[in-house]
């Protein structure tokens, strides 16, 4: 789910999210594209899978696939769509599985939707890369963010206000364990470094920005004591931003927000977001494309071995300070 002027943070969000994704070969709603279909029947395959192509964490991490895929010199074709119903990936999944490649990556929301496809596609030899591991594990490998080494959350603390105060949690959808794993460490974080802020009861929005914008807007007026805000995604990051930037509390009120679309950087940089929890979408889409291509090359025969084993990508918290030498960890809104 964003150094310029900084005006409406609402109205770049929904210019993002309704504009077609360009580049990485993405297009909006039913779209495939390939990389490298030069001699792709001398070269191994690759199918992508994803969802959301408005999304920029999607393009971007669509981005680092093909052009892994490329320095490799093996074919590349991702098939995408314009949201995150399980009947979009079902279709999109099948036009994949349909093109008879010699590995997948697939990243559904929800990690169990395709476990008997990946059984059968991993016992005819074609192995399976995934975000999130399917429970059982089903798939060959799972490449994503890594949320067990926290240590680059020690950035936090010196960001925090000291005092007492109240902080406030925006998140999209309650118990979303993907979400959950990145921003309970973030929130334990800033709790340990101020034990005197007070935390509220989370505010839910479904990842609409504007209910999230009003949201944030009645918490900042109903709780003047009100030092921290934490937002768990893109949306609800855009939101808060602009809440609080329309209350003209921009540096008063420290924002924390997860990942780093467009519309956030931008509210970075104008100094209304404190900090970013960012993962590295491009490095995902590398390592994916990394991990199928050298199980192939490895030349192994019979069926593919499931396992939940990971290749976890960092996190990295953004700064003013840093952004410039972060790329790796920006998501874009097209390659």
């Amino acid at each position: 789910m964003r150094k310029m002027a900084y005006r409406s943070l609402m109205g770049a969000y929904v210019a993002m999210v309704t504009s077609v994704a360009t580049g990485c070969g993405t297009t909006p709603s039913d779209s495939s594209a390939s990389a490298g279909s030069e001699n792709a029947s001398e070269k191994l395959s690759i199918t992508a899978v994803y969802g959301l192509s408005s999304d920029p964490f999607w393009t971007t991490l669509g981005c680092g696939a093909k052009n892994e895929a490329a320095r490799l010199g093996v074919a590349y074709k991702e098939y995408t769509s314009a949201n995150s119903e399980a009947s979009s990936y079902a279709q999109k999944f099948s036009l994949a599985r349909q093109s008879k490649p010699d590995g997948m990556i697939v990243n559904p929301s929800d990690p169990n939707q395709f476990t008997n496809q990946y059984e059968t596609l991993m016992s005819d030899g074609v192995p399976v890369v995934t975000i999130n591991s399917a429970a059982p594990a089903t798939q060959y490998k799972v490449v994503g963010t890594d949320t067990e080494d926290l240590d680059f959350l020690s950035d936090l603390a010196e960001l925090v206000p000291s005092g007492s105060g109240s902080m406030a949690i925006v998140n999209g959808v309650a118990g979303l364990e993907p979400v959950d794993s990145r921003l309970d460490p973030v929130v334990s974080a800033i709790k340990e470094a101020n034990p005197n802020l007070r935390t509220l009861a989370p505010k839910y929005t479904g990842y609409d920005v504007a209910k999230a914008t009003s949201a944030v807007s009645s918490l900042l007026a109903d709780h003047t004591d009100l030092k921290v805000i934490v937002a768990a995604d893109g949306p609800d990051g855009t939101a808060t931003a602009a809440a609080v930037q329309q209350a003209g509390k921009s540096g008063r009120v420290t924002v924390i927000a997860l990942d780093a679309t467009p519309t956030e950087v931008l509210a970075l940089n104008a100094g209304t977001i404190t900090a970013l929890v960012a993962q590295s979408p491009v490095q995902i889409g590398e390592q994916q494309v990394k991990a199928v291509v050298n199980y192939l090359r490895k030349g192994r025969g019979g069926a593919v071995p499931a396992s939940s084993d990971k290749i976890g990508v960092t996190q990295k918290v953004l700064t003013a300070d840093n952004i410039d030498e972060s790329a790796d960890w920006v998501y874009k809104s097209g390659c």
